[in-house]
């Protein structure tokens, strides 16, 4: 499962928002631009299905810009990432089973539902303010060990030597 370019930029908007608001009271759009360098139109577009979910709140004006609906730690990872791309599952069927004559009976389904389940169960145990606490990564890191790709800078170290890094098992 890949999520889309939407999904990907809207959580990394709402980090560098998040993480701006430690020093301002509102930031511009332009700011968060220069950051992640991404484009100001291409902002404003992933800041309307934002707002729109009560994640942000947009102040009018010279001195304007966005800030949080609520704090950080209230605002959870599913919440930005269905706010900007919808429902998350691995299937159309998981969602909507009216959409396939075999939902009823499909052996398949069941495993795209429970896939979709544990996916969403992740985006819904970290929130926004997990995501820019400085020792965010650490807590990760030691939580999950065998997970080796949670360190991406061993990974390409151990890639470009010609090593083998394998990914490890994921066991959430």
């Amino acid at each position: 499962m890949k999520f889309s370019t939407r999904a990907r930029y809207g959580l990394r908007m709402m980090v560098e928002l998040a993480r701006e608001l430690q020093h301002s009271r509102l930031v511009q759009l332009g700011r968060i631009a220069e950051i992640t360098h991404l484009s100001v139109n291409y902002l404003v577009q992933l800041a309307i299905p934002l707002k729109n979910n009560g994640l942000i709140v947009g102040i009018s004006g010279k001195k304007g810009g966005y800030r949080l609906a609520r704090p950080p730690r209230e605002i959870k990872i599913r919440e930005i990432l269905e706010a900007v791309q919808g429902p998350l599952s691995l299937s159309d069927c998981v969602n909507n089973p009216e959409i396939c004559l075999n939902s009823s009976f499909c052996e398949a389904r069941m495993i795209w539902v429970l896939a979709s389940q544990k996916i969403i169960d992740v985006f819904e145990e970290y929130s926004l303010a997990d995501l820019i606490d400085r020792e965010y990564k650490n807590k990760i890191r030691n939580k999950y060990p065998g997970i080796t790709l949670l360190d991406p800078d061993k990974f390409m170290a151990a890639n470009d030597s010609g090593r083998d890094y394998p990914a490890g098992k994921i066991k959430l």
